[in-house]
């Protein structure tokens, strides 16, 4: 069987970050990567690459205006990078971009150091936070599938080995058809086993819907506050640090409140969403993102005092529309909440509450805050009921 992603977080390495900035917008339209959101951008994956406790020496910044199929940067850009690598004794070089195989096996020859890209830094990060069966299936797959576009690079070795004339054939070829033949059987196995959870938390949502509650989702970018703010709500003690997917699985809690009602109203505390999140992640986790979908409305949890607030907003629509959420119940069924308010002016707070709909400012260690959300919550599941 192939070994996962190494756990690079117990190594200790010595990391250059490298960040490409796209300087033609026409080559790659993902404007995350755009030149005009560096600062956000570069925060966020220093923010991704700290997660894995490992030691970051230097941030090299990369303009690009044409992509190379062989190394995605041009010769200049290469040098450039070796020398500090050699001068810094770098041991792992981190590309905060979504390398193809060939780009990653030749970037690793060229600098003979490890190199990783954007979706194996999040990869890890997850690995290291699963808890429940379900979030440990999940990011299994995801990483077999990753895995799966890395053959050729993971067995070149097998070159060697090689014999005859020809493109293909020889020992080395067969050997990579065994292996991808290994990880299918294993990913088809993996997704046996994620079904049966899945029918199982079906089959509890559909008693919770059937014993008359509301659920409803807390939802938003990573490191909004949302587990504190879930933890006042529900007076729990879910994992709530100041750190990028403190929380992975799913956690259903009763929302404590001194309102009478006759239904209960249970809250979700979800996965924080990210920019460019890895394809091989959205599909794995698919079964509990689409727990969201099931859910009677949503709190969007944003961090106020961000001043990248409304772009990450836009990603969280965007990823509520990916998972099968239309613009009506977007429209209807969501209370924004504009959290860490605390930290910012009045002004701004004015400035907010026109764009968005049922809005709500609140500080997770404001008593008062917490109070006036759980009447809001308690208000809007009485429209949500009789509509």
């Amino acid at each position: 069987m192939i070994s996962k992603l190494n756990n690079i977080s117990n190594l200790k390495e010595k990391v250059l970050i490298v960040i490409p900035i796209i300087n033609n917008y026409k080559i790659f339209k993902d404007s995350f990567y755009n030149r005009n959101n560096l600062e956000n951008r570069k925060s966020e994956t220093i923010s991704l690459v700290s997660a894995l406790n490992i030691n970051i020496l230097d941030v090299l910044t990369i303009k690009i205006n044409k992509f190379s199929s062989a190394y995605l940067l041009n010769k200049n850009s290469l040098d450039c990078i070796l020398n500090l690598i050699q001068k810094l004794k770098i041991n792992l070089l981190i590309i905060d971009f979504q390398l193809s195989p060939i780009q990653q096996r030749n970037l690793e020859l060229f600098f003979k150091v490890k190199v990783i890209d954007r979706t194996q830094v999040i990869l890890e990060i997850f690995s290291s936070r699963a808890i429940s069966n379900e979030g440990k299936i999940q990011v299994e797959l995801a990483t077999l599938n990753f895995q799966k576009t890395r053959l050729v690079r993971s067995w070149t070795h097998l070159e060697r080995q090689r014999g005859g004339s020809g493109f293909l054939g020889g020992p080395g070829e067969r050997q990579i058809e065994l292996d991808r033949r290994i990880i299918n059987k294993n990913i088809k196995s993996l997704n046996a086993s994620l079904q049966k959870v899945v029918q199982t938390r079906l089959i509890q949502n559909a008693k919770r819907k059937n014993s008359s509650s509301i659920i409803v989702s807390l939802v938003g970018y990573t490191n909004t506050g949302k587990s504190t703010l879930f933890n006042h709500l529900t007076n729990s003690s879910v994992i709530s640090k100041n750190m990028l997917f403190a929380t992975l699985d799913p956690t259903l809690r009763l929302m404590k409140h001194e309102m009478s009602y006759k239904k209960k109203i249970i809250l979700s505390d979800t996965v924080g969403f990210i920019s460019s999140l890895p394809t091989e992640l959205v599909e794995s986790f698919k079964s509990t993102l689409e727990f969201i979908r099931e859910s009677d409305f949503l709190l969007i949890v944003n961090d106020a005092s961000d001043k990248n607030m409304e772009d990450k907003y836009d990603i969280i629509l965007n990823t509520l529309k990916n998972i099968g959420i239309d613009d009506n119940y977007l429209k209807e069924k969501v209370i924004n909440v504009f959290n860490k308010c605390d930290l910012v002016f009045d002004e701004k707070q004015n400035l907010y509450f026109p764009n968005f709909k049922n809005g709500i400012f609140t500080s997770s260690f404001n008593i008062d805050d917490i109070k006036r959300l759980k009447k809001k919550i308690y208000e809007f599941s009485l429209n949500i009921n009789n509509n």
